[in-house]
């Protein structure tokens, strides 16, 4: 499989771009959410999933990236909402409208977590709602999902 991201950047540069994302939100018993340290934006935590690649589905995609970052095997539940309308600027420059589908997971088997790191991930760590106002949270847009999950209210036009 290419990767879809240096193969277009080798084309168009650092110009703004779309970018298609599948991110998941997987709960432990207590209704905490699981949130990755990124290895890129220092100092961000966010939620795990990435950019698809080419002739990858979007639920695929998630399935992937959940497993390359945190070592977790998921199955999707179900799709909570798609966010359209926001710009990432990357730490190399690359800026791109990113598109975001949020889905709620499950893990497949057992985990932990506990001093899981790779090139993508400082951390791994569930946190509630209260918690996040101790943290940074990559972006606007991750901000959003986050709070539409814990409110429960998935608005649309985002």
């Amino acid at each position: 499989m290419t990767d879809y991201i240096s193969f277009i950047r080798s084309k168009v540069g650092h110009d703004k771009v779309f970018l298609n994302f599948s991110v998941g939100i997987l709960t432990d018993q207590a209704g905490r959410i699981l949130l990755q340290k990124r290895s890129d934006f220092v100092g961000t935590w966010s939620l795990l999933g990435g950019c698809w690649e080419l002739g990858e589905s979007s639920i695929d995609a998630l399935k992937r990236e959940f497993m390359e970052e945190s070592g977790i095997e998921i199955d999707v539940l179900e799709l909570l909402n798609v966010y359209t309308n926001y710009e990432e600027n990357y730490p190399n420059g690359d800026v791109a409208q990113t598109v975001g589908f949020l889905y709620r997971v499950k893990a497949v088997t057992d985990f932990g977590i506990t001093g899981f790191t790779n090139e993508e991930t400082l951390a791994l760590n569930f946190f509630s709602e209260k918690d996040l106002s101790q943290i940074k949270i990559i972006s606007p847009q991750q901000e959003l999902m986050i709070k539409e999950y814990f409110t429960n209210s998935f608005g649309l036009g985002h």
